[in-house]
């Protein structure tokens, strides 16, 4: 079977780049297999209360930065919670479900829990109507937010993810391991490390937010006099001109290479042996992908705790408290001792990556249709 000449619709959100990524990914997916394959991405609330969408990006920006222990109660009330109790979704599904049938869609995927919420609510009132739907979920968690009675399927990160759903009552044929969906660009074979000599990648994101600061960054700089011939640092700063301007004009670093916003992340992440990053889903998926160890300071935000979780259990990163902690690893990097640590890490990685099966996404869509 073919699903050409088919629309797929493709539900997503704003809140962190991981989700939209995944939709791109997957569209990426189906029209590499089927050229002729109708994919509109869409970001949920524009299709249902487009005046809504800035402020609640931005309450969710504020929260996550400087109220994450009230974000973390409701994260972790939502948890456990039976989703179609929660009210929130109540208000994007009447303009959502006049969007869904305008478009008369053959699949309806979602990579945000809101928005598999509304497509519950649209299946539970046109039960006349089969639409089969999809969730992906970007994290590597196991919450009740994204579960629904009548999802068709789900598109989960890890085995471990999988078998947690199947405990909470989901059937296991309706779960498929394929890891958090990343672009194929990403996909790496090998990744040879050059003997006493390590490139280091620091990343803030698109918006360029790192949770070390500028001054830890002139630090390194600091640091890197001493040992340019063991250690290559390059610093991403992302859409945060501000950063940009400070580190390469205001007060230049003398021995790191800072880069604006680029689109080549995929060669950068080849080229490095290590990254220092946030926990996200995308994020963690694309340094597997590119087998490139991860160090990432102990998060204080949901998904990204249990993210952080999912770098300690497999083994494929290191985590930090503070930059004293950071401070300790680089002594460790220019440590002849640290080379075992990055093969063991990489080794993890490889391993990991024969768990998920990102390379039959176009299958288990084929499935869901018929």
């Amino acid at each position: 079977m073919s699903i050409n000449n088919k629309t797929v619709l493709i539900l997503t959100a704003q809140f962190g780049a991981g989700h939209i990524s995944a939709a791109k990914a997957i569209r990426d997916y189906i029209l590499d297999e089927y050229g002729n394959c109708n994919i509109i991405i869409e970001n949920f609330i524009d299709a249902s209360v487009p005046i809504m969408n800035k402020p609640m990006v931005k309450l969710y920006e504020n929260n996550t930065k400087y109220t994450p222990g009230l974000y973390n109660y409701y994260y972790y009330f939502k948890k456990s919670f039976d989703p179609r109790h929660d009210l929130s979704h109540k208000l994007y599904t009447p303009k959502l479900i006049e969007y869904i049938l305008e478009i008369n869609p053959d699949l309806i995927i979602s990579t945000f829990p809101l928005a598999a919420a509304c497509v519950y609510n649209f299946k539970e009132k046109y039960k006349n109507i089969h639409i089969p739907s999809l969730t992906v979920i970007t994290d590597v968690v196991d919450s009740l937010e994204w579960v629904y009675p009548n999802t068709d399927m789900y598109f989960v990160p890890s085995c471990e993810i999988k078998n947690r759903f199947v405990q909470k009552g989901i059937h296991p044929n309706k779960i498929k391991v394929t890891g958090v969906p990343i672009s194929n660009i990403f996909n790496v074979k090998g990744k040879e490390i050059t003997p006493g000599k390590y490139k280091l990648l620091l990343l803030g994101g698109g918006r360029g937010l790192f949770d070390i600061s500028e001054s830890f960054m002139y630090w390194i700089d600091s640091f890197l006099k001493d040992y340019k011939d063991i250690l290559e640092v390059t610093i991403v700063t992302g859409s945060n001109s501000k950063l940009y301007h400070n580190l390469t004009e205001k007060n230049p670093l003398n021995n790191i290479k800072v880069l604006g916003f680029i689109n080549n992340m995929h060669e950068l992440l080849e080229e490095s042996d290590l990254i220092i990053t946030k926990p996200g889903g995308a994020t963690l998926f694309e340094a597997i992908y590119t087998n490139t160890p991860v160090i990432v300071k102990s998060p204080k935000v949901g998904q990204e705790i249990e993210n952080a979780k999912f770098i300690i259990d497999k083994g494929i990163g290191l985590i930090y408290n503070d930059e004293k902690d950071l401070e300790s690893i680089f002594y460790k990097i220019i440590d002849k001792e640290f080379e075992p640590l990055i093969s063991f890490m990489k080794e993890n990685m490889n391993e990991f990556k024969k768990s998920i099966h990102p390379d039959k996404i176009c299958d288990y869509i084929i499935e869901i249709i018929k």
